[in-house]
């Protein structure tokens, strides 16, 4: 888990451990940021690198705004900030949410293997918005299969599940 102020880097840092882990031609201390993989991470499509953030919209997951969150990212850079996010997705005055589609859209992408990579890796961006549906993820986060690496980037870790910060120690 990466805790921070909002626009503090933790995104940022999540990304480029992400890369270092996928990373086909690893130096001593970080990605090569030229081999097949670091590219496609860069790109933010890496088939083996998963997102999950707050969505609007009953029932909503974040692979339906996908497009929006590579844009947002591509365009602004990993300091987004939480209205940054919400504006893009056109959301007025509905708040955010990791809701009970999502935690099952998660374990259902975690129970395929990997495609290319060395890892399967989920950022999750601001746990803080999983209702008590995120302890669904509970099991997963607990004893993921073997070369699978839950990100957790938070900006309020007070306001994440217990059950799930105690997972994270």
């Amino acid at each position: 888990i990466f805790v921070g102020p909002e626009g503090s880097g933790q995104l940022a840092l999540a990304l480029a451990y992400a890369q270092f882990l996928l990373c086909e031609d690893q130096q001593a201390e970080d990605a090569c940021g030229q081999c097949n993989a670091c590219k496609k991470v860069q790109k933010l499509i890496h088939p083996d690198l998963h997102f999950s953030y707050p969505t609007i919209g009953t029932g909503a997951i974040s692979t339906q705004f996908i497009k929006e969150w590579r844009s947002l990212l591509l365009e602004e850079g990993p300091y987004i900030k939480l209205q940054d996010w919400l504006n893009k997705l056109g959301a007025e005055n509905q708040k955010g949410n990791i809701n009970k589609n999502e935690c099952l859209d998660i374990v259902k992408k975690f129970s395929f293997t990997k495609v290319e990579g060395r890892f399967k890796i989920l950022i999750l961006w601001l746990p803080e918005f999983l209702d008590k549906e995120g302890n669904r993820l509970l099991k997963l986060i607990e004893e993921p299969e073997p070369n699978t690496v839950f990100i957790l980037v938070s900006e309020r870790s007070e306001k994440i599940l217990n059950t799930i910060l105690s997972r994270c120690q």
